[in-house]
């Protein structure tokens, strides 16, 4: 996989994903849940979109922040995800880039396959960029043409 130094655009997505998740967005029995997992997405025209994670009490049904923030993208539809990146945060810890989970990968690989996701080497601040398709090989879909197994 190549490591790709991250540009200033890349470093203000980041912090775009770190403070989409200082905003409340959950109301359980009357209180604000913070979100743990903020995402942001960089559209092709520069835009950039912020999302959050959704926890539920059903974990099962908890979602995560990457694909709010990829459907908003998708409402574009003459536009493309060119990087994403998810960033995690506990109250009174830093804010760490986060990988995506596999589920995300998925998604994430369905709708910006020539796009970049930012992750950090596990135990260090290092950041870097890597082609969405990298996280990903050898994908389910690969493996399908016009309907048919290949």
């Amino acid at each position: 996989m190549n490591k790709i130094e991250l540009t200033k655009e890349d470093h203000d997505l980041v912090a775009a994903a770190a403070l989409a998740i200082r905003q409340p967005v959950l109301q359980i029995f009357g209180e604000k849940a913070p979100a743990l997992v903020g995402a942001a997405v960089r559209l092709d025209n520069g835009r950039i979109i912020t999302s959050n994670n959704l926890t539920v009490d059903v974990g099962s049904i908890s979602m995560c922040a990457e694909p709010f923030a990829i459907a908003e993208a998708n409402r574009e539809p003459d536009r493309k995800i060119t990087t994403i990146v998810a960033v995690y945060h506990e109250l009174a810890k830093e804010p760490k880039v986060v990988s995506p989970c596999g589920r995300c990968r998925e998604v994430i690989t369905d709708f910006a396959p020539s796009g970049f996701v930012i992750l950090r080497d596990p135990g260090t601040k290092h950041l870097y960029k890597v082609r969405s398709v990298d996280l990903l090989p050898l994908k389910y879909g690969d493996y399908w043409k016009d309907g048919n197994l290949v």
